[in-house]
């Protein structure tokens, strides 16, 4: 079944540039078209946001550690995603990866398997996993003793994100 609804804004942003008293058409779920208001197409149902609002683009966060409260290294579980997803839409954040820096084998195991869980749903993407392959030599924010070389084991776990992904290729 083919739905629709236009969405009128006094303005919208395309991502490129505004557009004054504009509708986006949506169908099924995707946006369709960018069109003036005045040239609506007839038999479309309409949603007119409030006076003055603006119709944007979502923000994409690739790399999110926490939010809400709640650090994913303190607490790995789709729940902590979740948590850690709403703190950040009030700020136009509409999906995002969280972030997992270098932890322990256990902890990055956790965090994958709530990826695999969440990925797809409420804004989760899927898991951005920081580390542990880094350079000693220059860790940042990462602890020196949780830092190691590639190995089999390593890379059997990196293996567990496949599925950890919302991304449709």
């Amino acid at each position: 079944m083919d739905t629709t609804t236009a969405l009128l804004a006094d303005r919208v942003f395309d991502g490129y540039r505004w557009h004054d008293h504009a509708a986006v058409l949506v169908r099924d779920g995707r946006i369709a078209e960018l069109v003036p208001a005045s040239k609506l197409p007839t038999g479309w149902p309409q949603h007119r946001l409030p006076a003055g609002a603006v119709l944007a683009p979502g923000f994409i966060d690739l790399q999110v550690n926490g939010g809400g409260g709640v650090l994913l290294n303190d607490q790995p579980t789709a729940d902590a995603m979740r948590v850690i997803v709403r703190a950040h839409r009030r700020f136009g954040t509409t999906a995002c990866l969280p972030t997992l820096i270098t932890d322990t084998p256990d902890i990055m195991c956790s965090a994958i398997a709530a990826a695999r869980d969440a990925a797809g749903r409420d804004g989760i993407l899927g898991l951005h996993l920081e580390g542990p392959f880094i350079s000693p030599k220059r860790p940042g924010v990462h602890r020196a003793d949780r830092i190691v070389q590639a190995d089999a084991a390593g890379l059997d776990l990196l293996r567990g994100l496949a599925g950890a992904s919302a991304a449709r290729w």
